[in-house]
């Protein structure tokens, strides 16, 4: 998968989970539970469905790099 791929998968993923976070005009910097008021338990359902649809399993030691839409873009994408 190309960057541009996974990271249309991961805002599709987002909008299925957190359908009220509006990503259209997102920067991709910002801290996605911070800013867009994410729980835990979404954070870790998204993070579940990307596992399921990419094959790639982010530890909880590599949470700080997946903070982010571009963090976690380029996570998968390096590693799918």
């Amino acid at each position: 998968m190309n960057p541009q791929q996974v990271r249309a998968l991961i805002v599709d993923i987002i909008a299925d989970v957190a359908p009220e976070v509006d990503l259209s005009d997102a920067s991709g910097d910002e801290h996605l539970q911070d800013h867009y008021g994410l729980d835990s338990m979404d954070a870790l359902t998204i993070l579940e469905k990307i596992a399921e649809e990419t094959d790639v399993d982010i530890p909880e030691t590599d949470y700080d790099q997946v903070e982010s839409l571009n963090g976690l873009t380029n996570y998968v994408a390096q590693r799918a």
